[in-house]
């Protein structure tokens, strides 16, 4: 029997995204009025563009 919530049939897990040679992974960034999924490093430090911004996770 197939059941919609079997880990099996959910397909293929995607790889993590890397930024300078460094797996990132997609977190909530919250500052003022902006909120958006920004990629982080597995020590929690976000990854950020040369003017330290950090980047939005899709643009990655």
């Amino acid at each position: 029997m197939s059941s919609k919530n079997n880990p099996e049939m959910r397909g293929r897990v995607t790889a993590l995204r890397q930024h300078n040679g460094k797996e990132v992974k997609p977190v909530l960034y919250i500052k003022g009025s902006s909120r958006f999924i920004a990629g982080a490093y597995d020590n929690g430090e976000f990854a950020c563009d040369a003017n330290g911004t950090p980047i939005p996770y899709k643009q990655i």
